[in-house]
């Protein structure tokens, strides 16, 4: 994989770390899918709107909320009750909810001696502090980059990398759109592929992690200047 490498900068602007490592959350560090399930569930029922199966409420699990509006077909009078409903429902269903996938916290007492890790996620701020506090993986982070909104998460990750300035870096994600913030910022991407994309998504990865043993190997090879 090629890597991004921070070009000539001023001398009052030093180059950040080494390397950096940029995560999206769900579907590639967190299990959330049962989350998200349960969350729109309850949403729907409270505010009496037409049940979903499991199959229409997973397609929600990586777009935004105000997009899966959209993807529910949430009326439009509808749709500010329902996003501050699902946020309301995710708070409370977090702590029991939230888990990792198996490996995961392995997987970052391995990587975090090696390279400053950070999340890039379109989850909220609240949700993913608490998600990281109920996991215990607060610690592994050197960043935290929430939803901007209003904002794309290729223009998320470039701000994060125009602040830090890494010399070396690389985005591990699920879906299309962390695939497409990485390669539209330079860098080489990683599919976690036990998560939530489909095949033609993580197609778009310049390499294919089928597990989190895998996922480690590899980007423990690319801190050690591997490609």
């Amino acid at each position: 994989m090629e890597y991004i490498r921070v070009g000539p900068c001023p001398q009052n602007m030093p180059l950040g770390p080494k390397t950096a490592i940029f995560f999206d959350w769900d579907g590639t560090l967190a299990d959330s899918m049962p989350l998200c399930i349960e969350q729109i569930r309850r949403t729907l029922e409270e505010l009496n709107l037409p049940p979903r199966t499991n199959a229409e409420l997973a397609r929600c699990n990586g777009p935004t909320y105000q997009e899966s509006v959209a993807l529910l077909d949430i009326p439009a009078e509808k749709a500010e009750d329902y996003l501050r409903t699902r946020q309301r429902i995710e708070m409370e269903i977090v702590p029991t909810w939230q888990r990792l996938f198996p490996g995961i916290k392995e997987l970052l007492q391995a990587l975090s001696s090696q390279a400053e890790l950070v999340v890039v996620s379109n989850g909220l701020r609240d949700y993913l502090r608490l998600s990281m506090e109920v996991t215990g993986t607060a610690g592994f982070f050197a960043r935290v980059q929430p939803l901007i909104p209003g904002k794309t998460k290729t223009q998320a990750l470039r701000m994060v990398l125009d602040q830090m300035r890494p010399q070396r870096a690389v985005m591990a994600g699920d879906r299309k759109g962390d695939f497409l913030a990485g390669r539209d910022n330079g860098l080489p991407t990683v599919s976690a592929c036990y998560g939530y994309g489909l095949p033609d998504e993580w197609a778009l990865a310049d390499r294919q992690a089928y597990s989190v043993e895998k996922l480690q190997n590899m980007l423990l090879d690319f801190t050690q200047g591997g490609d």
